[in-house]
């Protein structure tokens, strides 16, 4: 008996003994998918992740090609449409190799309409990962198949243009969060619905309220929809759309200081030669300095991006 057999022999004796051990786990888990048997492959796959979660990363470089295969994503995908606790391991290793993120994308579309439908976070990580190797058009096709049935009214080219308090949680999606600066809510409460920004009395050097955008070349309107309480904004205050790839400034969208209502603000912008594109409420602010305190209330009703016409811009 020759040494690899012996090996082998005596890992199928250990996993006979404890069907946890590690190293025969490991072992096993690899020779099966060398020798082409699946199901084997992704059962020791299901003991080892939820036995040994954090020793996940042994086996996430063979996935792409042990998911390749016909029956090792058929036995995947039961699992996990069952809830399998590791599934969000598996998908953000899928996510995180080139090879991986057309079989992550898969796994998700198959997981829709089961028991266990993808979670916003899951979705998240794998656009998140289209995003990152520079596949925009799979990343937003992602985000716009999974959304759930109630929030498909929400699409357009901002989604969610009059900042509802929906569930997605994706770049495509307003991402948000408070800040020593600002503290920011998204509501469809009366009388106040849309996005309420609350100055701290502080420097406003970075808020959070941003949606990443896939626009077509072409010639666009941005329409937004504001209300003012006493704002001061020393550095100004404006919405800011930006190239993504490649960096550039494609608009700034300023938003006056004092008091109003339901204000109608527009500006018009090209997109031309940008694959990506990001739409953020930005300020002037550059450094902490106390002299830039911003304060008072902004709430934005809707912000909306039209096209003004068809006639595609050359590249």
């Amino acid at each position: 008996m020759g040494e690899e057999e012996e090996a082998d022999r005596l890992f199928r004796q250990a996993h006979l003994l404890s069907r946890t051990e590690i190293n025969a786990l490991q072992h096993l888990m690899v020779r099966t998918i060398d020798t082409g048997d699946d199901a084997g492959a992704v059962a020791h796959i299901d003991v080892l992740v939820r036995r040994w979660p954090k020793r996940a990363g042994v086996f996430t470089p063979l996935l792409p090609r042990l998911l390749a295969d016909e029956g090792g994503y058929t036995a995947i995908v039961e699992l996990m449409r069952g809830g399998a606790p590791w599934r969000g391991r598996i998908l953000s290793a899928l996510a995180q190799q080139e090879e991986g993120l057309g079989i992550a994308y898969r796994l998700l579309l198959d997981l829709a309409d089961s028991d266990h439908p993808p979670e916003r976070s899951e979705v998240g990580m794998v656009s998140r990962g289209f995003i990152a190797a520079k596949r925009y058009e799979e990343a937003h096709r992602l985000f716009r198949f999974t959304l759930p049935p109630e929030e498909h009214a929400l699409a357009g080219f901002v989604y969610n243009a009059s900042f509802l308090p929906a569930s997605a949680s994706s770049a495509f999606s307003w991402q948000y969060r408070n800040t020593r600066a600002a503290e920011i809510s998204l509501t469809d409460e009366t009388p106040f619905p849309g996005a309420t920004i609350r100055f701290l009395n502080a420097p406003a050097k970075d808020i959070m309220l941003r949606q990443t955008l896939l626009l077509a070349p072409g010639r666009y309107r941005l329409i937004a929809k504001v209300d003012a309480s006493d704002l001061r904004a020393p550095r100004a205050l404006y919405w800011r759309v930006v190239c993504l790839d490649p960096r550039k400034e494609l608009l700034r969208l300023p938003i006056p200081e004092g008091s109003y209502r339901e204000k109608d603000l527009e500006a018009s912008f090209v997109v031309d030669g940008c694959a990506l594109q990001q739409i953020g409420l930005a300020t002037g602010v550059i450094s902490e300095s106390w002299q830039n305190r911003y304060s008072g209330r902004v709430r934005f009703q809707s912000l909306n991006i039209e096209k003004e016409d068809f006639a595609e811009v050359e590249r």
